[in-house]
């Protein structure tokens, strides 16, 4: 950085390594000038012509590195959705980065390389993952050939009340719980969402738990998961 000169900003993924959003540093630095300058080629770095504006950039540690939002946005477009969602999940449930200030950044910023792909991270972090996840979920089973679930089925638990089960083998007492990202999931969900899990075992129900980072990358795992209870629920 300090060779390339002043208007240098790290940006992308070394941006994110830097802010300590990944614990993973990139193989090549990756650094943005301005259209004027020419700096000659360095190994193990990659210089990007384009300004950086002021707005988006911060001394960090003695670096210029662009700002946290913009700085996910950027690491998200070069890793894709998959990866992508993991970063903006974590540095979301870290309180990071405010979901109010991606959004912005993404507003402005909506010709940049690889805004469809932050695009799609926003909505699934607005609320979308759990809804996608579900999706997801039915389709993998029923790819499987795997039948006899109901969605979103009503039950009243003892001592607990009425429930709503995303997933339910009524016959073998299996319920799939499926979950979006983990930043939805505050303190408050967590303390209920644990206490109707242990009403439901309490009824006799086996809980399953999944959620949109397995059934995106994994989805064969959250199948033979399923295949196992309800083979497991047959022979007792």
């Amino acid at each position: 950085m300090l060779s390339i000169g002043p208007d240098a900003t790290l940006v992308g993924r070394s941006a994110a390594y830097w802010w300590q959003m990944t614990d993973t540093a990139p193989v090549d630095v990756e650094i943005a000038v301005p259209q004027r300058n020419q700096p000659r080629p360095r190994p193990g770095v990659t210089v990007t012509r384009r300004a950086v504006p002021d707005r988006d950039r911060v001394a960090v540690d003695g670096l210029l590195v662009t700002k946290k939002a913009a700085t996910v946005l950027a690491t998200v477009a070069a890793l894709g959705v998959v990866a992508g969602a993991k970063l903006m999940d974590r540095v979301l449930q870290r309180g990071m980065v405010a979901l109010d200030a991606l959004r912005e950044v993404h507003e402005r910023t909506r010709h940049r390389y690889g805004a469809v792909v932050g695009g799609v991270l926003l909505a699934l972090a607005a609320g979308g993952a759990r809804s996608e996840a579900e999706r997801l979920a039915h389709r993998a089973l029923r790819g499987a050939g795997i039948t006899g679930w109901l969605a979103d089925h009503r039950v009243v638990l003892p001592r607990h009340g009425p429930a709503l089960l995303d997933l339910a083998f009524l016959e073998q007492r299996v319920l799939v719980e499926i979950d979006g990202w983990a930043y939805h999931r505050d303190l408050r969900a967590f303390l209920h969402d644990s206490a109707r899990q242990n009403a439901l075992v309490l009824a006799g129900w086996v809980v399953i738990r999944t959620n949109w980072h397995e059934l995106t990358e994994r989805p064969e795992r959250f199948v033979g998961t399923v295949r196992d209870a309800l083979a497991e629920r047959a022979r007792s």
